[in-house]
């Protein structure tokens, strides 16, 4: 029986990277700090999470941010470059393979007391405090929706797992360097804030969303 995109992504593991449980990461500490406020230990017991923050925090709460080098730097440096491909209504994007940790389906929330909009809430997702993102929201895409935001693509980066809200998922792309446009412009229609370049697919042009730079602006 031939697997829908969603059924084939839902069983790929992107990244093997083991996730210490025990304790936060600097960015997982300076987003509880800046959304969780006063009601942060009734949060985590809700969302399930046990872990104490680093014995030994660093004063500066983006120094692990600092040290990983820049996804959109490592990207310019390849050769070739696989992506996930995903639709926000009509409008398709991708996001590179490199920084995709999983794809699953939407699950319940625990909404956050002070946060932007494009904030949905957070999640347990093995052991890890995850904020959702409602991807749509955060890129101002006006197209019409065509269905219920059913999947969230799992990223993690700068210490920071974080989950993009999205409708549904394409397919995925081998893309060569020539086929890339890394000089963006704001004749997109989004907020290409987040965006990092623009693919050159089929006579169209598919943004490349930027991992670090949404991390960034939740963080910061």
């Amino acid at each position: 029986m031939n697997k829908s995109p969603e059924e084939y992504f839902q069983e790929q593991n992107f990244s093997a990277v083991a996730v210490d449980k025990t304790s936060f990461s600097p960015a997982e500490q300076a987003f509880m700090d800046k959304y969780l406020g006063m009601d942060g230990g009734v949060l985590l017991e809700k969302l399930g999470i046990n872990a104490e923050p680093s014995p030994e925090p660093s004063p500066d709460q983006h120094v692990e941010m600092r040290a990983e080098e820049s996804l959109d730097n490592i990207l310019r440096a390849v050769s070739e470059i696989q992506m996930v491909a995903f639709f926000l209504g009509a409008q398709e994007f991708t996001v590179p393979t490199v920084a995709v940790q999983e794809v699953i389906r939407s699950m319940p929330l625990v909404k956050l007391p002070v946060a932007p909009e494009y904030v949905a809430g957070v999640i347990n997702l093995r052991g890890k405090i995850t904020p959702l993102i409602h991807l749509r929201d955060m890129l101002e895409v006006h197209s019409p929706r065509l269905g219920e935001d059913k999947f969230i693509i799992v990223c993690r980066r700068q210490g920071l797992q974080v989950g993009m809200i999205i409708e549904r998922v394409h397919t995925m792309y081998r893309v060569p360097q020539t086929d890339i446009d890394w000089g963006i412009e704001s004749h997109m229609g989004i907020n290409v804030d987040f965006v990092a370049g623009l693919l050159k697919l089929r006579d169209q042009l598919v943004g490349i969303v930027s991992v670090d730079r949404i991390i960034a602006s939740i963080i910061k």
